[in-house]
């Protein structure tokens, strides 16, 4: 006889409780509509659920039998509608196509549901690139709210009503799941290409796919590249790509672009060694120029590209150009010295495109403007229920971080136990939501909350009153192209500065002739404002303008900039001028504020340094901003310390050691050199000014993330320092070293001129370590690599599991002591030889980074007496602090 579960013996008992009537009693409209609308909408999610897998896999909350989740479909659709916003501006309209919204949500979630989230926005994305639409709308909405949701499905719903695609799209996404499947993995250029993109593209094949391209900082060259991978796919129907750089970190890069711009199947965490494929048809690989130089011609592949390939020229570093292949591909800023032009145009080609720095800035592909920042208050209109949903999340935060900690601790894997940031708990819902773990009400109810806050966020635009006075200061003078958060905070800015300058406002609600006057009236103009929400992506041709100003407190991107470039026009002795405003609302929650307020400064930090444009704040900061910034970016610096990381919206997952990797050898020695004579708090222009004087001002820096640095070292010019030496410590006297190195041995060379130049001499020394004729030759290179220090660690570690000089690079890297051979030499303690783990413990025990106490703890067991005397000699060290 089969035992019932609870929830079958409470339905027996109570069948009257399993109704919808009876849910929306005494649930749903005891809460406020967003919190209620988020528990509906999981309960539709596992009724779907069971549904899809045709097993019940969740505890339902309702009979399924009869129409008690029709019902709940229908408050969803309407409850999701009202909290989206009218966008229809008709309530009885969406009720005529409620029934058809309702079809459309549920077809989507069966469509969707075997895909990841970031799949399932990428696939949305190939079907509006196939229909020719613009694929921004479903980024933008995909960053509010899950893809699987009501509130998610409403509002693409509406774009598609609104645009005209909703049948064509819905017949894309219906289609056989075989077909769709095909769609969601095969590589697709889920971005336009600019005009110099393009120009690029062709020059490269029309030289029979093989050339340098040379372009600045900013212009897009990996997306070049990626795109040439794309277009011989195309056309060949099969192509292998192997991408080669000097860096890791830059591989990492290109491994996350592939799979963000061209819609690749890949975990965008894991690291540049997981190559990228679809269907064995087309392959995407990537290796650094250390590694495949030794061996070339076991890297075989259809097209080659070379990313910063200066670096190539070198003499070890050009072998690795040699890889045989059909097509090859070389990406730079710029390829200086005829030496290095000679040796690059024998292995890949001539250049065949350039596109400098000041021709992008002609051509606005990168914008040459002053850049203002304004940080005020968000202009809220619903302010009170605003601050009641503020308060409502801190204290439902508080008590399932005080009454829950056992829970998260289980759901997180046991990574941590509170939630510190709203996005933690917002991606552990999604995470769980498949693992068949039960989570609390209350959980569900913050989900709700959050996401009407943040729509409420998304729809408000900074402090009106700033906006409106700067548009009529400028106005009455300049031309300036105003951006809107929406149509109605356009017209609510029309209408409060029309009196007061020549205005003009141009949106999808007014007639393709109101627009055509509007726009043709700002060009004949010589002074007045043009207010317009979305207006780039809506493709309006914009009239020249000297004066940006946006308003829109949705997150930009780097794309939007740029666009800006186009629009803003220098004239005779006038530069132009971006104003752009940061908010943060005066209801501060903490736990998701601080975080999104200091990625928007990190992000727009980023432009100005990219894009070589000075930063500028347009105003002395009010005292409360100034406090609550104090307070954002303490809440960020004891993130990072629990956690070793910082979850970002705009730039993924933030670890500061890879940021600092990012960063040359010899830029890094140079900025710690400046720190070591600045004194005092790092103001944001201070920290700017120094990274300029360590890169130039020639060109724009190609580094991301930088402003986080400065955040984590509490704007301390000692803290920044040590994060940037990154637990470096000086080389002790060896004791009883178990190999020789001759007293005697030669200094090392003077520092390389240039990094490729160094990487070559680095490379060459341990070649000479490996294969030197005599012991002695052997032992005054591995005396060079130990003075020249930490930039040798990288190659170093690389060539720990193939050398046959193992032994001797462990002793060098334990002589070095850069925490960044921790991690390899904790491996070598589980190597066969007892040789090695005797060095490998001595190793560690010098460099004596507590990252190595476990891997060590773990050593003692081990059945060499040797062995176990060396790790225990280094865990002493460990606590001694030597």
């Amino acid at each position: 006889m089969k035992r019932l579960r609870q929830d079958e013996i409470d339905y027996l008992a109570h069948p009257e409780r399993s109704t919808f009537d009876y849910f929306k009693a005494e649930i749903l409209d005891q809460l406020p509509k967003a919190a209620a609308l988020g528990i509906a909408d999981e309960e539709l999610l596992n009724y779907y659920d069971n549904k899809y897998h045709r097993d019940p896999r969740f505890v339902l909350r309702l009979d399924p039998n009869g129409g008690n989740y029709a019902e709940l479909e229908a408050w969803v659709a309407e409850t999701a509608y009202q909290i989206v916003g009218e966008r229809m501006g008709d309530p009885k309209a969406f009720r005529e196509i409620e029934k058809e919204f309702t079809v459309f949500r549920s077809q989507s979630l069966f469509a969707l549901h075997p895909y990841p989230e970031a799949q399932k926005i990428q696939l949305l994305k190939k079907i509006a690139i196939q229909l020719h639409m613009q694929p921004t709308a479903i980024d933008e909405t995909a960053r509010l709210f899950a893809v699987g949701s009501s509130v998610f499905a409403m509002e693409h719903f509406t774009q598609l009503i609104e645009s005209g695609h909703l049948k064509e799209f819905s017949r894309q996404l219906f289609r056989p799941k075989e077909e769709l499947s095909r769609l969601a993995s095969r590589p697709m250029l889920l971005y336009p290409l600019w005009d110099h993109q393009k120009q690029a593209l062709e020059a490269w094949l029309h030289h029979g796919g093989n050339g340098i391209l040379e372009m600045a900082t900013a212009t897009g060259k990996t997306l070049v590249g990626l795109a040439a991978a794309q277009n011989l796919f195309e056309r060949h129907g099969r192509v292998h790509v192997l991408v080669l750089a000097h860096s890791r970190a830059l591989l990492d890069q290109w491994r996350r672009e592939a799979i963000d711009k061209l819609g690749l199947v890949g975990d965008p965490g894991a690291d540049y060694t997981s190559p990228l494929t679809y269907d064995g048809k087309f392959t995407v690989e990537f290796n650094t120029l250390q590694t495949v130089y030794r061996n070339p011609t076991g890297c075989q592949a259809d097209l080659l590209i070379v990313d910063e390939v200066h670096h190539g020229a070198g003499l070890q570093f050009r072998k690795a150009l040699t890889v045989p292949c059909r097509w090859k591909m070389g990406l730079s800023a710029t390829v200086e010295g005829a030496e290095r032009e000679q040796v690059l145009d024998q292995y890949l080609g001539k250049t065949v495109y350039t596109f400098t720095l000041s021709e992008a800035r002609r051509r606005g592909a990168v914008p040459d403007f002053r850049l203002f920042v304004h940080k005020t208050f968000l202009d809220i209109g619903e302010d009170q229920e605003f601050r009641d949903i503020s308060e409502h999340i801190t204290r439902l935060l508080n008590y399932i971080n005080t009454n829950h900690q056992r829970r998260i601790l289980v759901l997180s894997g046991h990574k941590f136990s509170r939630f510190e940031n709203l996005s933690d708990f917002v991606k552990l819902m999604r995470n769980t939501r498949y693992s068949e773990a039960e989570v609390p009400e209350e959980w569900q109810k913050l989900a709700g909350l959050i996401y009407k806050r943040r729509l409420i966020i998304y729809r408000s635009s900074p402090k009106m009153e700033q906006a409106v006075a700067l548009m009529k200061q400028l106005g009455s003078q300049k031309k300036c192209v105003v951006f809107s958060m929406d149509i109605e905070t356009c017209e609510r800015m029309y209408r409060m500065v029309k009196g007061s300058v020549n205005a003009h406002r141009v949106h999808s609600k007014l007639s393709p002739d109101d627009v055509r006057r509007s726009l043709n009236a700002f060009r004949t103009c010589t002074a007045g404002v043009l207010i317009a929400p979305r207006m780039l992506d809506e493709g309006i041709d914009v009239p020249d303008a000297e004066v940006g100003i946006n308003v829109a407190s949705a997150k930009t991107k780097l794309q939007f900039v740029q666009r800006m470039g186009r629009i803003l026009r220098r004239k005779p002795d006038k530069r132009p001028v971006f104003h752009h405003f940061v908010a943060l609302p005066r209801s501060f929650v903490t736990a998701e504020d601080s975080f999104t307020y200091q990625n928007d400064l990190a992000w727009i930090h980023d432009i100005a340094l990219k894009l070589d444009i000075p930063i500028e704040n347009y105003e002395q900061d009010d005292e409360e901003i100034v406090e609550l910034e104090k307070q954002s970016e303490a809440t960020v610096r004891t993130y990072h310390t629990a956690r070793q990381c910082i979850i970002t919206d705009d730039f993924g997952t933030i670890y500061i050691k890879n940021i600092i990797d990012s960063i040359g050898d010899d830029a890094r020695e140079r900025l710690i050199a400046l720190l070591e004579t600045t004194s005092g708090v790092i103001t944001d222009e201070v920290w700017i000014t120094l990274l300029r004087r360590v890169y130039g001002t020639e060109c724009g820096i190609n580094i991301s993330s930088l402003r986080w640095l400065l955040i984590v070292a509490g704007r301390d010019p000692a803290a920044l320092k040590s994060l940037l030496l990154m637990g470096k410590k000086p080389a002790r006297p060896p004791v009883q070293p178990s190999m020789s190195l001759q007293p005697s041995a030669a200094p090392a060379p003077p520092a390389p001129r240039t990094p490729e130049d160094k990487a070559e001499k680095i490379s060459g020394l341990i070649t000479t370590m490996e294969e030197g004729r005599t012991s002695n030759e052997r032992n005054r290179a591995a005396r060079a690599l130990i003075d020249i220090g930490p930039p040798a660690v990288e190659m170093l570690t690389s060539r720990l599991k193939s050398s046959s000089a193992g032994l001797r690079i462990v002793y060098i890297l334990g002589a070095i002591g850069d925490r960044r051979a921790v991690d390899p030499l904790t491996v070598c303690l589980r190597g066969r030889d007892p040789k090695m783990r005797k060095s490998a413990a001595e190793a560690l025990g010098r460099i004596g980074h507590p990252r190595a106490q476990l891997a060590l703890t773990k050593a003692l067991r081990d059945r060499d007496p040797e062995v176990v005397a060396a790790v225990k000699q280094a865990l002493q060290d460990l606590r001694a602090g030597k």
